[in-house]
C-alpha cells in the first residue's frame, strides 16, 4: 500500500503523547508535529531527552565515518550517508544508512558480491524510483548495523537532492519533536506507525520527493531506505 501523505495542520496545543494514546494517535494522524504543540512538560521531556541522546548520536557519526572509510579502501569512492544519522534524528538502536553508485568495474550482482566478499553480507535487490536495480550489502562495526546501498548514478543523484532537502529544512525544533515521536512509537514496538511516522517527514521536507511520488516514479515514499528490513531507523 502506498502511504499517504498530510501536509501538517494545525493541532492543539498541550499534545501529551507520552501519556494519552488519543494524542499519540492525533499526531500521527497529522503526520507531523511543532514542539510548541506539546504540553509544557511534554516539551521538557522531549528536549531533555533530545540532548541526552546527543551521546548516541555522536557514537553513530563514529561509526559512520569508520564506515564510509572502509567503504573507500574496499571499492576507491566515498558513500554519501542517509537515514536518521545524518538527518540527525537517530536513535541509540539505529543503523547507520550508506548509498553510493556502483563502484568500477562492477557492472553485474555477481562482481559486486565478489568485491564485497569477506566483508558484507548480500541482502536483497530492489528497483529504484528509475527502474533499476539497487543492492543492499550489510555488516556490522562496533555494534551498529551498516546498509550499504548500491544504486545506479540516476538513482544516486535523486537520493542526494532527497537527503539534502530533508537536512536543510529541519530545524533543531523539529529534529527533537520528530526524534521524539519516533522514540515513542519504539518503546511501544508500533512498527507500522514508526515506518509511517519516518515517511510523514521524508515527505514533508523534500519537495523532490513529493514530486516523485506525485508523478509516480517511486512507488513508495520511503524508497530511499526500502531495501532495508524495518528497524530503529
Amino acid at each position: 500500500m502506498r502511504h499517504q501523505y498530510h501536509p501538517a495542520e494545525p493541532v492543539a496545543e498541550g499534545l501529551c503523547p507520552s501519556i494519552c494514546k488519543a494524542d499519540l494517535d492525533a499526531v500521527l494522524a497529522v503526520g507531523w508535529v511543532d514542539l510548541g504543540h506539546l504540553a509544557p512538560g511534554e516539551r521538557r521531556l522531549a528536549s531533555r531527552f533530545y540532548e541526552t541522546a546527543a551521546v548516541d548520536r555522536a557514537r553513530l557519526r563514529a561509526v559512520q565515518e569508520v564506515a564510509r572509510s572502509s567503504y573507500e579502501e574496499w571499492t576507491g569512492s566515498r558513500p554519501h550517508p542517509m537515514g536518521s544519522s545524518y538527518a540527525g534524528t537517530a536513535l541509540g538502536c539505529s543503523d547507520i544508512d550508506l548509498y553510493a553508485p556502483m563502484p568500477e568495474g562492477c557492472g553485474s550482482l555477481g562482481e559486486l558480491e565478489t568485491l564485497l566478499a569477506g566483508r558484507a553480507v548480500y541482502r536483497k535487490t530492489r528497483p529504484g524510483p528509475t527502474g533499476e536495480d539497487r543492492h543492499l550489502f550489510s555488516y556490522h562495526e562496533g555494534g551498529t548495523r551498516v546498509d550499504l546501498n548500491f544504486v545506479p548514478p540516476s538513482d544516486y543523484r535523486l537520493a542526494l537532492a532527497v537527503v539534502h532537502e530533508i537536512r536543510r529544512g529541519l530545524t533543531r525544533e523539529d529534529r527533537v519533536a520528530h526524534t521524539w515521536v519516533k522514540h515513542l512509537l519504539q518503546e511501544r514496538a508500533a512498527d507500522d506507525s514508526y515506518d509511517a511516522w519516518k515517511t510523514a517527514m521524508r515527505l514533508r521536507s523534500s519537495a523532490t520527493l513529493r514530486a516523485l511520488m506525485a508523478t509516480g516514479a517511486a512507488d513508495s515514499p520511503g524508497w530511499l531506505q526500502d531495501c532495508a528490513p524495518l528497524g530503529c531507523g
